[in-house]
């Protein structure tokens, strides 16, 4: 009777291990790691309804604009909805091109990487890092709505990447981004807030970068200035003591002469 008893315990215990391993086995799969999609695979694929626009609301002042995001920072908001079952993460990639629907703004090019939840059934909405890439148009606002690209040329690319591993999310970064997409100058960049030092840390992330602008050529390099100037000044005083040298050395011959002269008359 015993023996029964041990054995139906022991059938019950390796029932409840068993059971325990397949409820383990699920938390383990439902706990895996959410699938991420790229977001033009996810809007392709009718995955989700999404809408893009700026996040500044021109009714709102804002004590230092570009902070709040106009041009820079987390200047550009986005609203996803779900239209499927599961829980899955949309990507969108550092250096992606936003289109604008009205074409009187700014394309906008993502300088950092995002990955945005997407509940089933769910909307979810949020706030992602971007800069202006068209200098001469209007930077987005919330009324100003926008598609995905693809990823810009390889040079906007290359900032965009720099921005997002060095934390750029500023106007050194928008004003270096503007020196290679609108070819701008320090004077231009002067009226969106630049100046001599602000200039010299953007001309260093360009020349870092190998990528040659109107801020960042050897001609307009500040700290070759110094060096020219040397050099003319080493030319001017070179050229000064051998004016000096030949006058003196013309001058004691003359007189040499002239000496000499008065001598043999004497004779």
């Amino acid at each position: 009777m015993k023996m029964k008893k041990k054995m139906a315990l022991k059938v019950k215990l390796t029932i409840l291990a068993f059971m325990l391993t397949l409820i383990s086995f699920a938390q383990t799969k439902n706990n895996k790691a959410p699938k991420i999609i790229p977001i033009n695979e996810a809007v392709e694929s009718n995955m989700l309804e999404l809408k893009i626009s700026g996040a500044s609301d021109p009714s709102i002042f804002y004590e230092v604009v570009d902070h709040d995001g106009v041009h820079f920072g987390k200047c550009m908001s986005i609203v996803l909805k779900s239209n499927i079952d599961s829980f899955v993460l949309i990507k969108i990639d550092c250096g992606t091109e936003l289109i604008p629907f009205d074409t009187s703004f700014q394309t906008m090019i993502v300088t950092k990487s995002v990955e945005l939840p997407l509940y089933p059934g769910e909307a979810y909405a949020t706030r992602f890092y971007a800069m202006c890439g068209q200098l001469h148009y209007d930077p987005p606002y919330i009324e100003s709505t926008y598609k995905i690209g693809e990823l810009s040329d390889t040079n906007t690319v290359k900032l965009a990447l720099y921005f997002e591993k060095k934390f750029i999310q500023n106007m050194i970064g928008q004003h270096a981004l503007w020196a290679y997409t609108d070819k701008a100058d320090f004077k231009e960049l002067e009226k969106y807030g630049a100046d001599s030092i602000s200039i010299a840390l953007t001309a260093d992330i360009l020349n870092e970068l190998k990528i040659e602008t109107a801020l960042n050529t050897k001609k307009l390099t500040s700290d070759l200035l110094p060096d020219e100037e040397i050099q003319v000044s080493k030319l001017i005083f070179y050229g000064t003591a051998v004016l000096i040298f030949l006058l003196l050395t013309t001058t004691i011959y003359l007189i040499f002469i002239k000496l000499r002269s008065a001598e043999l008359n004497d004779l």
